[in-house]
């Protein structure tokens, strides 16, 4: 019995365990809805970048790719990018496209075409932009 008591005692005058409040969203994690983002043109896909495409969907790879009417192969990357004024580029987020080794060229891509925007300047910095980088060749 006394045990109970001591245990009883114990529990009362035991310090408080206080959790911190749940986090608030990061400029690290892109917002759910990407239609809000302000958009970064990037200059079209370069011959290697499209063979590089084209390689992965002929080898079975990418699954998700169109054919136009006329006979066009497209596929489409579209991305999330964080941009720092002092660092650029901070962080890609590909969507997932049913083929990761096209989201993650296509993320190293991006990173490399923004640094070379001519107007990369007017960018504001600490915050989320979307770009699209499509890949396209005769069928």
């Amino acid at each position: 019995m006394s045990l109970l008591l001591a245990l009883a005692v114990q529990a009362a005058v035991a310090p408080q365990t206080v959790l911190p409040p749940p986090a608030a969203p990061t400029p690290s994690n892109p917002p759910r809805e990407w239609s809000t983002l302000p958009a970064i043109p990037l200059p079209p896909a370069s011959d290697d970048m499209v063979r590089f495409v084209r390689d992965e969907v002929n080898a079975g790879r990418c699954v998700r790719h169109q054919t136009t009417q006329s006979g066009q192969v497209t596929v489409v990357a579209p991305l999330a990018l964080r941009f720092n004024a002092e660092h650029g580029v901070e962080t890609i987020v590909p969507v997932a496209i049913g083929c990761p080794t096209v989201e993650q060229f296509s993320a190293g891509a991006a990173q490399r075409m923004v640094r070379r925007l001519p107007y990369r300047a007017t960018l504001t910095g600490d915050r989320w932009y979307r770009t699209v980088i499509t890949y396209t060749w005769p069928g």
